[in-house]
């Protein structure tokens, strides 16, 4: 379909495209307004092993192949229930492992872990009970781990929600709304046409209304094309 004709179609049932529109958009709208907002808090730890190897590098090369495991670690209901302990939550040692993640970065011995709350204190509560709890059991679960805290959690960083992203979620409101409404436009023009045919079918007599002029293309209008004006 042509999009002037599309256009067309869209000016026709304007009624029915500004509310789906609207309905699009303002459901976007109300689900950013009752979603509960969460915010993120973020600690940084270093892990290394206190070896007796000689070479800094094999040192190095030694705590980097641990990353993983302390990433796992810090995720264990082993260290989960000593941040339990420090937090004196009500909240079950699962429930909080299910608020937190780590990221290793890659080529560094730096783990970040990260707490998700719907209130920024208790997200930097949480994220900077995992990181201690987790250097006052590093010792257990490895002997020769040597962890200390990099940036310990803060309320500045984490006062800012990380979800619902509003301008987002409006902005692809709006596409689908603009999506919607035309396809509705579309499905109107469509069934008008059909209710035409009908009515001719059952008035065989009755002239023939031909398509809608409202929708007609410039040629089918009759309006002269170039060629024709040179001629």
């Amino acid at each position: 379909m042509e999009l002037n004709v599309l256009l067309r179609t869209a000016k026709k049932h304007g009624i029915a495209v500004l509310i789906t529109l609207a309905l699009c958009v303002g459901g976007v709208f109300l689900a950013n307004e009752l979603v509960r907002p969460q915010y993120e808090a973020a600690a940084s730890l270093v892990a290394t092993i206190s070896s007796s190897e000689s070479g800094t590098y094999n040192e190095f090369l030694a705590s980097q192949m641990l990353t993983k495991t302390y990433e796992d670690a810090i995720q264990s209901r082993f260290v989960a229930n000593e941040a339990k302990a420090k937090l004196q939550t009500s909240e079950s040692a699962y429930g909080l492992l299910k608020r937190i993640k780590v990221r290793t970065d890659p080529g560094t011995l730096v783990l970040v872990l990260y707490a998700r709350h719907d209130n920024p204190e208790d997200a930097v509560a949480i994220a900077n009970a995992f990181a201690e709890s987790f250097i006052s059991k590093s010792t257990e679960i490895v002997q020769s781990a040597n962890v200390t805290v990099l940036d310990y959690a803060n309320l500045e960083d984490a006062s800012i929600p990380v979800s619902p992203k509003k301008v987002f979620n409006l902005a692809i409101g709006v596409f689908i709304g603009v999506f919607a409404s035309l396809s509705v436009a579309m499905l109107l023009e469509k069934r008008d046409a059909s209710r035409r045919k009908r009515r001719r079918r059952g008035n065989p007599e009755a002239s023939d209304p031909g398509p809608d002029p409202s929708l007609a293309t410039d040629q089918e209008k009759g309006t002269p094309n170039r060629n024709e004006e040179a001629v």
